[in-house]
């Protein structure tokens, strides 16, 4: 029984820090940080750097950056109730997934090993509550 609930405590501290995590990174991109929305003039690939660009990119449409606020703030805030936190670990799975991938991809220092981690973190958030995903993905028709 021990077991079981320093299972619970350590899974409610994961919950806790992935909620703090990607409220912080939604809010500042829904407060209009950190992707670049300025001047756009005299860019080329020789003159800017992978990363450098790949925030570009991103900063071209302020309302992307916005909505990518959005489908962080929003699952985060369900990690936070115990009803809504299979489905918000689920949503930042995928969300930190996406990310870990562009991380790695434009070759992002030492922040890609911080969002593989966000992202593990989620995963096992979800396998936390694997019923819930099995009723999901269960054949209705099937005996239990």
């Amino acid at each position: 029984m021990i077991w079981f609930e320093s299972r619970s405590r350590t899974i409610l501290v994961v919950r806790l820090l992935m909620a703090a995590v990607f409220t912080f990174y939604g809010g500042v991109k829904l407060l209009g940080g950190q992707f670049y929305y300025g001047d756009w003039d005299d860019l080329s690939k020789s003159s800017v750097d992978g990363t450098s660009l790949v925030w570009l990119f991103y900063g071209y449409s302020p309302f992307y950056g916005r909505v990518t606020g959005l489908f962080e703030l929003v699952p985060a805030v369900m990690l936070l109730f115990r009803r809504t936190a299979f489905v918000g670990a689920a949503a930042l799975f995928v969300v930190g997934l996406n990310i870990t991938l562009m991380d790695f991809a434009f070759g992002y220092p030492f922040v890609k090993y911080l969002s593989a981690l966000y992202t593990v973190l989620c995963g096992a958030l979800v396998l936390h509550d694997r019923d819930r995903l099995r009723d999901i993905f269960a054949d209705p028709a099937a005996p239990r």
